[in-house]
């Protein structure tokens, strides 16, 4: 997305004076501006997103002006980086264009995971049109936004692929042995109807002693219609703030 001011609009007659304050007097709105709309974002993802971790909030970020030529150049962006986890602007895509939710390191790990029930297709433990949902159980570790921790998708990673088909506990049981204390693994969809469970899905559960617990399910791909936005907001404040700060530095 582009805006293009022209200070003739802006100011109508321009006069000497007026013509040496405009550099400076752009380059100063046009900030003052960029860092308004950054805080309009911010503000927005708090109201729309349910309880966001900071990491999301703080990844609106504005490029400050640069003149090229005879234009004042800038930009107002989303993180497109994430050393350690998934980037914003990939996971926030859907929610500003709308389309298919953003599948995480996590789920596309998952996809090239095998799943190792000789009673499944013998293909990954995830599809690329499935996605793996934390349940409300009490053994889901959460951070402080409500979110599984990184710590426990990690643990369950980790065991899903170092498993063997002897891992599985016995369908004919039904439960664990006592001697088993915390294991995740994968039930795929025949497994699980031959278990009998209330919920049919697909998913990863951790065993305790003779006791299964549902952690995650496996779930359809989302689709979203773009309800950040995202476009919007940012040319509505850069216009409104950027006119009056403007006129009010030439005015000084």
């Amino acid at each position: 997305m582009q805006i293009v001011f022209d200070p003739k609009q802006l100011l109508g007659k321009i006069n000497e004076l007026d013509k040496v304050q405009i550099p400076r007097a752009a380059s100063i709105a046009l900030n003052q501006s960029l860092f308004e709309t950054r805080k309009k974002l911010q503000d927005e993802a708090k109201s729309i997103f349910n309880n966001p971790v900071p990491f999301t909030i703080n990844s609106f970020l504005y490029q400050k002006p640069v003149q090229r030529g005879n234009d004042l150049e800038a930009m107002v962006f989303v993180r497109d980086d994430a050393p350690k986890g998934n980037a914003p602007s990939r996971y926030l895509d859907p929610q500003i264009r709308g389309g298919k939710h953003y599948r995480t390191r996590f789920q596309k790990a998952l996809g090239n995971t095998p799943d190792l029930d000789p009673r499944g297709s013998g293909g990954p433990v995830l599809a690329p049109n499935r996605i793996m949902v934390p349940t409300s159980s009490q053994y889901v570790r959460r951070n402080r936004y409500g979110n599984m921790s990184s710590g426990q998708y990690t643990q369950i990673l980790s065991a899903l692929r170092n498993a063997s088909s002897a891992d599985l506990p016995s369908i004919r049981r039904g439960r664990g042995t006592r001697n088993v204390r915390n294991r995740y693994f994968y039930l795929n969809q025949e497994t699980v109807e031959e278990m009998n469970l209330q919920n049919r899905s697909p998913g990863v559960f951790l065993q305790r002693g003779r006791s299964l617990y549902r952690i995650m399910t496996e779930t359809r791909l989302p689709t979203y219609t773009g309800k950040f936005k995202f476009f919007d907001l940012s040319r509505q404040t850069i216009e409104q703030e950027f006119a009056k700060r403007f006129r009010d530095n030439i005015l000084r």
